[in-house]
């Protein structure tokens, strides 16, 4: 173990006794390996390379899924619809698949920081053309290695996938106000 860093108080800001360890660190190395064999989960053709995405997308699922879920009963108050959408023509050559959370009050919301309405919480799984493998991202953060061939691969994903939708929500609070969070405006009806 190496030594800690330590806090104002002179606090470790990490428990002495846990292991350091390297974030994502199977991802990042298999996303290397990638680049490296300009492959995609060891597949070289682009129409296995797909077969690789659309069934990291159906591993995927049920984590996006359970973690929507658990977005809508939390700050919601369980209003919202979650839905997949299937991998698809992305209409430039490659593939891509989502998952949205909407609720009543986004669906009817102002953006207030452009034209237009306040869109949906969106967690995206994206292949592009000329790309050689898939990413995890949101409507506008995140572009994080999709490697995923297994259900534990999955799993490993709900860190990011959690932290997506993070940003999602608190880019829709941004663009529509704090009221746009049902549970919350509730609290405080009168502002």
């Amino acid at each position: 173990m190496r030594p800690r860093r330590r806090g104002a108080e002179g606090r470790a800001l990490v428990a002495e006794t846990e292991p350091i360890t390297v974030p994502r660190a199977e991802d990042i190395t298999r996303h290397l390996d990638d680049l490296r064999t300009r492959s995609y989960e060891g597949v070289s053709d682009r129409d296995g390379r797909n077969q690789v995405f659309t069934r990291a997308v159906e591993l995927l699922g049920p984590v996006v899924t359970a973690v929507l879920d658990e977005v809508d009963a939390g700050f919601l108050d369980g209003e919202g619809t979650v839905e997949a959408h299937p991998v698809a023509d992305d209409g430039e050559g490659g593939l891509e698949a989502s998952w949205t959370l909407t609720w009543p009050a986004q669906r009817t919301a102002a953006n207030k920081r452009a034209p237009g309405g306040v869109g949906p919480v969106i967690v995206r799984a994206w292949f592009k053309n000329g790309f050689n493998h898939g990413h995890l991202a949101g409507s506008s953060a995140g572009y994080w290695p999709l490697q995923v061939t297994s259900e534990a691969d999955a799993a490993r994903q709900e860190p990011i996938v959690r932290a997506i939708a993070e940003v999602e929500l608190h880019e829709r609070i941004y663009e529509a106000g704090w009221q746009v969070v049902p549970s919350y405006a509730r609290r405080y009806p009168t502002g």
